[in-house]
This record gives structure tokens, sequence and C-alpha cells, in this order.
């Protein structure tokens, strides 16, 4: 928040993809068919020979010939129960020996993860080196704390027996009474108005944009129940960045300020916030939202900057490719630059600096 020196910064993380070849592709699946239909044959032979008190088969050796040579294919002497569902053998918890390992998976958080293991989050943290508690990727591998259960993944269940304040991130229970982020929920619509392939903001008029916003709030307030209020909010891209230079050579489109104060006058007429946001371009981060400053005096508008569009590589033509970044003094720089207008100016109440990120090196030096 700029009247506090600090400002709240979401995080993403984004996961790759491996691309494999049409050969590749033909010789796993030739193989894996080849595999499957050996245990298929082999499953079929055992349940045959079912009896009411199970024998333990000998373990098999098969030899299977492939456009690659021979292989032994070892079946183990496992003993099979005719009983046992399989649904039961995958919901068992494991136990882990020391060093075992858990892999992050999307939606995930340290606080949650620590608690399915049984372990204090400072202590699964320690054991892998996490510097920030509330950072971590999808794929991660995290080592487990001895003693701790590696926990099973059954269908998600609403608990009732904690708040819902509880049971949000660490960062999210660190908001102090008097923060806009102080159990409250923020629901933003995003997009450039007129242009609806940019989201949705530009899809329709302020108000019928707005009866969706509405709508889409009071269904979460419901879900989330006494304990979490929820905030509305328009994401504007107030400058968009472009791949002409435009006549300054800056590379950004700015919204009339006629179009925003439209939206500003709406969203206070509903009770509504409005983000407008900046991608930064060839711009620096602090003089990309200066002209957005006299929006600050509308106590329900706030402020944002897009890393992905700085043009920081030398001989970068357009934004966006490569993927820029912003450091973390860059970042301190808007704020002050935000304090300032509104010392300045003897505006009252807070104000968001919200900093777009998706990759951990689009905010840099912290």
């Amino acid at each position: 928040m700029a009247t506090a020196g600090t400002a709240p910064v979401f995080l993403g993380v984004v996961t790759g993809m491996v691309k494999t070849s049409r050969s590749q592709l033909r010789r796993l699946m030739w193989g894996a068919n080849l595999a499957g239909a050996l245990l298929a044959a082999l499953l079929l032979a055992t349940v045959a020979h079912a009896q009411d008190e199970p024998v333990t088969p000998p373990a098999r050796a098969v030899r299977v010939q492939t456009s690659g040579g021979f292989f032994t294919l070892t079946i183990p002497a496992a003993p099979v129960s005719p009983t046992q569902p399989i649904t039961a053998l995958l919901a068992a918890p494991v136990a882990p020996a020391p060093g075992s390992s858990y892999v992050v998976k999307p939606g995930d958080t340290l606080f949650v993860i620590a608690q399915e293991l049984g372990v204090a989050m400072d202590e699964l943290a320690a054991a892998n080196a996490i510097a920030d508690v509330n950072v971590i990727e999808v794929g991660q591998v995290l080592r487990v704390p001895a003693g701790a259960t590696v926990p099973t993944r059954p269908l998600p269940v609403v608990d009732s027996s904690l708040p819902i304040t509880e049971r949000m991130t660490p960062a999210a229970q660190q908001a102090q009474p008097g923060s806009p982020f102080y159990r409250t929920t923020w629901l933003t619509y995003y997009g450039r108005p007129g242009i609806p392939l940019m989201g949705i903001m530009g899809e329709d008029e302020p108000i019928t944009v707005t009866t969706w916003l509405r709508a889409q709030a009071d269904a979460y307030d419901a879900a989330n129940g006494p304990d979490l209020g929820v905030m509305p909010a328009y994401h504007l891209v107030y400058g968009m960045a472009t791949k002409a230079p435009g006549d300054d050579g800056m590379h950004v489109d700015y919204l009339p300020d006629d179009v925003v104060q439209k939206y500003v006058d709406a969203a206070r007429a509903e009770k509504v916030a409005v983000i407008l946001d900046v991608q930064i371009s060839a711009y620096t981060p602090a003089d990309a939202i200066r002209r957005a400053l006299p929006f600050l005096e509308h106590p329900n508008v706030h402020l944002a900057i897009d890393p992905e569009f700085a043009m920081v590589e030398p001989g970068q033509l357009y934004p966006g490719d490569p993927i820029g970044y912003v450091t973390a003094e860059q970042v301190n720089e808007v704020q002050q630059v935000m304090a300032e207008y509104l010392r300045a100016n003897n505006l009252a109440g807070q104000r968001v600096l919200l900093v777009h990120q998706f990759q951990n090196t689009m905010i840099v030096d912290k």
C-alpha cells in the first residue's frame, strides 16, 4: 500500500512442456501396447486359477522381442487378494522412509502441504531451504522430514470445523486490520474497454459488466460466510503495450481520461474498486504510472504495473518479446511516487499497487 511504503505483490507460476518426435511416440506406443497385452494376459491367468485360499504364484520371466533386440520381463511373486478392492490400496496412506519427497501440485501452498504431512510449516521450509514460505512452484520436489506421512489425494471435501480465515495462505493471514486485504477477497474483472478480446471489461458497458461482477461477488460472499468479505473491482488495462512505437516512441496507448472517468464514476456508485493497469513498455515503471496519478484523487482507484511488457533488453523492438521484468528497487520507486502524490494533494485513505507476476524472473533483485 502506498501510504505504508509497501504494496501487496501477487505471485504465480507456470509450467513447461517437452516435445516428443512422432517416431519416438510410435516406439513408445508400440512398447506400451506390448507390455500392456502381456500384463493383461498374466493378470487374466491369475484370476482364472484363483482358489478359495489364494496361492502365491511363482515369479515368471518372459522374453520379449522388440525392434531394438530382446529383453526379459520379470513378474514378481506377489500374492493377489481376490477380495481387497483396488480403491482400498490406492487410498491407503504411505509412510515414507527418511529422505522421501513430495511433488508440489496446482493449488498447493506450503501451509497446506505441511498440515497434510503433519509437520510444522517452518520445519518443512527449513528442510527445503525455502526463504519465502509464500513462494513454491508446481512440480517443485520437497524433501519430507523424517516421521511425516505423505498425504493421499482424496476428493476435496468442505471442512466446516475451521473458519475460512484460518484456511487462507500465510500471506493472506498476515494482513492486519486496516489493510484492504484484511479478511477480504478481491474479485477483479480484467480487460480493455472496447476490446472484447482482452477480457470481460471490454465486452459491454460499465453498467452491464457491473451486474455480472456483482453477481459473481455475491456468490463468493455467500460461499465465504460471515468471516471473509469480497471486494469487487474493475481491472482496466489503462496503458496498453503496442507493437507500434506511437508518436512518443514509448509503445504505450493510454485510455482517454473521459473513458476512465466513466468507469470510475460507475464504480463509485456501485461501491466497486478500480485498478488502472499500465503495461510499462519503454518507460521506467515510475514514469509509466505518472499519467494515472490524478485518478488517485478518487478513493476507490488503485494502480498496477505489468513487468511482462517492460522493454529491458538492448535492441528490443517491441514489448513482450522477450518477457520483461522490474527490479525490487523499481517497485519501491513506484510506491514512493504514489505516496508522494497522496501526501502532496492531502488525499486520505490507502491505495494498492498491484504487480503482475507469473514467472519468478519478472521481479528481480529482491
